[in-house]
């Protein structure tokens, strides 16, 4: 399938949306459960990625709207043209869009306050929550249930994928006690989160595609089966994380620090390739279980 112009540039808006509100959300959950773990100077350094990623969410946004209008016409002109900003405005992603930017900034003003006050968990949780309110969980027209799936998956990725810049700020620290033990919380608590992240996304999967063999008969499967590989890859790093370097941390083993940093930029490519897939398959395909 050849993608055209509007197409990759509309990719490439979502991607970076979905990676800087869902990074900036879970930078918001990382502080809220690590900070107290954490030195001043890197919650500082946590607190500005948080603002950078909010600012970029709102951005990339934005941009989303004219792009999508752009791409209904054909032409750069439809990019200005009022009845279809318009158009896609009322489609409910301009509202999303709206509604997002006020929740993730309303996270960065919070945790600028020196800590992730409960103002900015409620705006990151929002703002994470916001990509299930439009796109093809609420096209199923199955009531609440497919949307709460993809609301409690959207929070799992973003507690997961989202403490992969904080984490790297900390392993850059250089302190390996502060490390060992923010490297031991957030496998803790990852257990739990990854596990409801993988259970809500088999099952809103499952309505997706209304049948197994939907993943290779359909172009949707074919993306889906490609965002599984990454997402397996992922889970094998975070697992080698959590048996294996976690414990020699802790143990004190310093040369633990530097295999620690290399997982955490392959995990962060995984997670970038898995976010484009997403952002391929909401673009140029839909689920079987709407056809």
């Amino acid at each position: 399938m050849s993608l055209s112009v509007w197409d990759t540039a509309l990719i490439v808006l979502k991607t970076m949306t979905y990676a800087a509100t869902l990074g900036a959300a879970g930078a918001v959950f990382f502080l809220r459960y690590s900070a107290s773990l954490i030195a001043r100077p890197d919650r500082l350094k946590i607190r500005s990625i948080v603002l950078g990623l909010a600012l970029l969410s709102v951005l990339a946004g934005a941009a989303l709207i004219p792009v999508t209008a752009g791409s209904m016409s054909g032409g750069a002109a439809g990019m200005w043209d009022g009845s279809l900003i318009t158009m896609v405005w009322q489609a409910g992603a301009g509202r999303a869009n709206a509604i997002r930017a006020a929740a993730v900034l309303l996270a960065a003003l919070g945790v600028a306050s020196g800590r992730a006050s409960w103002l900015a968990f409620f705006g990151a949780v929002v703002a994470a929550m916001s990509f299930a309110w439009t796109g093809h969980a609420r096209a199923l027209n199955l009531g609440p249930l497919p949307i709460a799936l993809q609301s409690v998956h959207l929070l799992g990725v973003a507690f997961w994928l989202g403490a992969l810049a904080p984490l790297a700020v900390v392993v850059r620290g250089g302190d390996l006690s502060c490390i060992a033990v923010t490297a031991a919380r957030f496998g803790v608590s990852a257990l739990f989160v990854v596990g409801g992240l993988m259970a809500a996304g088999l099952g809103l999967l499952w309505m997706m595609l209304g049948g197994v063999a939907e993943l290779w008969r359909s172009a949707y499967g074919r993306y889906v089966m490609l965002k599984l590989a990454f997402v397996a890859c992922l889970l094998c790093l975070a697992a080698f994380n959590k048996l294996r370097l976690t414990p020699r941390l802790l143990a004190g083993e310093s040369r633990a620090v530097r295999s620690l940093r290399a997982s955490i930029r392959l995990e962060s490519l995984f997670g970038v390739l898995i976010l484009a897939v997403t952002a391929t398959l909401t673009t140029v395909t839909g689920p079987p279980a709407l056809d």
